[in-house]
């Protein structure tokens, strides 16, 4: 009697397992499915709305599934949801891809945009062609969080206590990909840092605070600047520009985490695509992936997106509007706490950068993070973040870590 009770239990054991293997529809496209449970790690395959797959784990908010053609990995908790038409920037971030951009794109006046931008003498052509770059080691990325957090709350006990609104995926078209890809072509002009250790630690930073979004599966790439002017800026497709010459401003680890969230902020909050809407009378993002006819007047639609990289690249140097910067303050400052950071890094970096930034008339002059009225804005912020953030030693400001990557 022993033995079949237990036979019984097994093969009960046995059948609980099957169906919790559950099937689920992903209900988005171009769904990359990733060999761990992270924006950075490599993408085992690609997959796309309508498939079945078989949910075998959750690690909130990851799901390890098996695909139909039986290759495991896992995929965000956002593959379920719907989105329209969208691209897979994540895919082409991915390490080891050759394809530029240029080649990626299939609208004719996207591609037609790149083919004359090129050789353009005011780019970095290898950034412009392909603004995605991987920084972040798996492995050292798992080391420095672990040291992060070591002797303090976890990360999601740190995530809890700053509650926000999980959204669905991100949409891109590619009017935005060529615009990002233009704005990080001219601020990467002067070349990238030669301090390899440096950018490497900014993105580990960006990537911690990325995770601690409501598109914790939106791949992040920080690109340092070779120069001493101050700016930091965020394109709409994630890849953020930072100088040296901001990061010697920055004092610590908190700041940055600060100055990061505020940039993922204007990503998260669809700023620079909202900008781009008010500002594309004849591009329309509903046929960005059909190609164009002659009859539809391509070289007059390349043009137009010529002319509206040019004057959004203007737009953002010279810093958003107070209202969009202030809305990215605040929802940065809740990206750095839920990620275990001091928010009031924020309003020292404010108070700080508005002494530091010099005021310039110059077009070229990519120092215009900060726009008008940033006494209101700092008085506004520290209201807010009095009012909001109480102090508790559990935040902490990593200056000496900081200092230690800026020698």
């Amino acid at each position: 009697m022993i033995m079949k009770r237990t036979l019984s239990i097994a093969t009960l054991l046995v059948l609980f397992s099957a169906l919790s293997a559950q099937a689920e529809l992903i209900r988005s496209n171009n769904v990359s499915v990733r060999t761990k449970p992270g924006a950075f790690y490599p993408v085992a395959t690609v997959i796309n709305s309508g498939e079945n797959v078989k949910v075998l784990e959750s690690q909130d908010p990851w799901k390890k599934i098996k695909t139909t053609k039986g290759t495991t990995g896992w995929v965000s908790a956002n593959a379920f949801t719907s989105v329209s038409k969208g691209v897979d920037y994540g895919l082409m971030a991915r390490a080891g891809t050759q394809k530029g951009m240029s080649k990626i794109m299939v609208t004719a006046a996207v591609k037609g945009f790149y083919e004359a931008r090129i050789n353009d003498a005011e780019l970095n052509k290898e950034i412009f062609d392909n603004p995605f770059a991987s920084y972040v080691n798996p492995y050292d990325y798992e080391k420095f969080v672990d040291e992060t957090y070591r002797s303090r709350w976890s990360r999601k006990k740190f995530q809890r206590k700053t509650s926000i609104k999980m959204q669905g995926n991100f949409k891109i078209d590619e009017d935005l990909i060529a615009l990002s890809s233009y704005i990080c072509g001219r601020l990467a002009a002067p070349g990238l840092s030669d301090n390899r250790a440096l950018t490497v630690y900014v993105n580990q930073v960006a990537q911690l605070v990325m995770e601690s979004t409501e598109f914790y599966d939106l791949p992040i790439c920080v690109h340092v600047v070779k120069t001493d002017q101050i700016f930091a800026n965020a394109t709409p497709i994630g890849v953020i520009m930072i100088s040296e010459g901001m990061l010697k401003t920055v004092r610590s680890e908190n700041e940055l985490a600060c100055l990061l969230g505020h940039e993922i902020a204007h990503v998260a909050l669809h700023h620079g695509a909202k900008e781009m809407k008010i500002r594309q009378p004849k591009i329309s993002a509903d046929s960005a992936f059909e190609e164009m006819g002659e009859e539809l007047g391509v070289d007059e639609d390349e043009k137009e997106l010529d002319e509206l990289c040019n004057e959004l690249y203007e737009k953002a140097i010279r810093g958003r509007s107070a209202e969009y910067e202030y809305a990215a303050d605040q929802r940065g400052m809740i990206y750095a706490r839920r990620a275990g950071y001091d928010p009031q890094g924020m309003v020292t970096l404010l108070q700080r950068l508005k002494g530091r930034i010099e005021t310039s008339r110059n077009p070229e002059d990519a120092s215009h993070w900060l726009p008008a009225g940033i006494d209101r804005r700092i008085v506004k912020l520290s209201a807010y973040s009095n009012e909001s953030f109480k102090p508790h030693k559990q935040y902490v400001d990593l200056q000496i870590r900081y200092q230690m990557y800026l020698r």
